[in-house]
């Protein structure tokens, strides 16, 4: 083009006008392949920081559930041995129920008299020290 515009240019400026297009060309080609080679890198990067922000938010996480794991797990000791209390308590509550209907009985009996009375309330006393009998 230079060339058909200007017919008396000399020959070695025509040539270094296309030496520097073919080396901008060059240029432009390299600046393509550098920024295809720095867009991996900046991909492998930002996928590098984003491993390790994700690492520091989940490792307190997993801490607290570690935490929350050993409390639950204290609940429901706690829990079995609540449940297990209850059941003794409802146990004994059953048992001195069935107590006071039985010395019920013997006090409202129509021939009922004190000397009856305290040998009931005597078997199913206990002796000093010892533990209440459980009844049938």
């Amino acid at each position: 083009m230079i060339a058909a515009s200007n017919p008396d240019a000399p020959y070695w400026a025509q040539l270094m006008i296309s030496m520097l297009g073919m080396l901008g060309g060059a240029g432009g080609l390299a600046v393509l392949t550098t920024v295809t080679v720095q867009r991996r890198k900046l991909k492998a990067e930002t996928a590098g920081a984003l491993t390790d922000a994700a690492l520091a938010l989940v490792q307190p996480l997993r801490a607290r559930v570690a935490e929350l794991e050993a409390e639950a797990l204290t609940v429901r000791e706690q829990l079995t041995a609540s449940q297990r209390e209850l059941q003794e308590l409802r146990s004994t509550v059953w048992d001195l129920t069935r107590t006071l209907e039985r010395w019920r009985e013997v006090i409202m009996a129509p021939g009922a008299t004190i000397r009856r009375v305290q040998s009931v309330v005597a078997e199913d006393s206990p002796a000093p020290g010892q533990l209440p009998r459980r009844l049938p």
